[in-house]
């Protein structure tokens, strides 16, 4: 059954499904094995396979043929078709609703420690060439707390997440001279989560 928090496991009760799309709609660019899919994706291999057979058969996944561990063994290397005619449509609603919800991550984020700012950027906004996923501005961080909660979202994106810790006072030095990551996050899409006292 979908998790009742994630929109596009639930629209269409497919958890596999959802979790490949969102996969290869992130990176549209990257070619992966069926065996690469169910490790990024937190996938089982009979899913995979069915799956990606039934998104190549639509036309939304391309297949190549390559060498494997064995020079012997031909492997499958599956990628987005660029020219699958809804794949704008469907890049854009994949974006829209399968990021982990916003809520969740901030109520995770919460439990790390004292939290004066949090932004959302990269992967969150659908625009991988940000700097950073998120920013995390705060002090008394729980380290281990806070890696543990950001690994807990990359499941749902297949793909690693990208974080900048900063204390209160760094982040307003970074802020005064216009430091490039901040800069490179503040000047595009990106969602405040949190922002303490105005911070940003």
């Amino acid at each position: 059954m979908a998790k009742a928090n994630d929109f596009l496991e639930h629209l269409i009760d497919n958890p596999a499904r959802a979790k490949i799309l969102r996969l290869f709609i992130l990176h549209p660019k990257e070619t992966f094995t069926p065996v690469e899919v169910a490790r990024r994706a937190k996938v089982g291999p009979n899913s995979v396979n069915a799956e990606v057979a039934s998104l190549h058969k639509i036309g939304f996944l391309k297949e190549e043929k390559g060498e494997g561990s064995s020079a012997r063994k031909r492997v499958s290397y599956y990628s987005v078709d660029p020219n699958f005619k809804h794949l704008n449509a469907l890049s854009t609603f994949i974006h829209e609703v399968s990021p982990t919800q916003y809520t969740e991550v901030e109520r995770a984020l919460r439990r790390t420690g004292r939290l004066t700012a949090v932004v959302l950027s990269g992967v969150f906004t659908g625009d991988l060439t940000r700097p950073a996923d998120i920013i995390i501005v705060g002090d008394y961080l729980n380290e281990e707390r806070l890696e543990k909660a950001v690994k807990s979202f990359e499941p749902q994106f297949g793909r690693e997440i990208r974080y900048v810790v900063l204390s209160t006072p760094e982040f307003r030095y970074r802020l005064t001279i216009k430091d490039r990551i901040i800069r490179d996050t503040l000047d595009y899409p990106h969602r405040i989560l949190i922002n303490r006292n105005n911070l940003i």
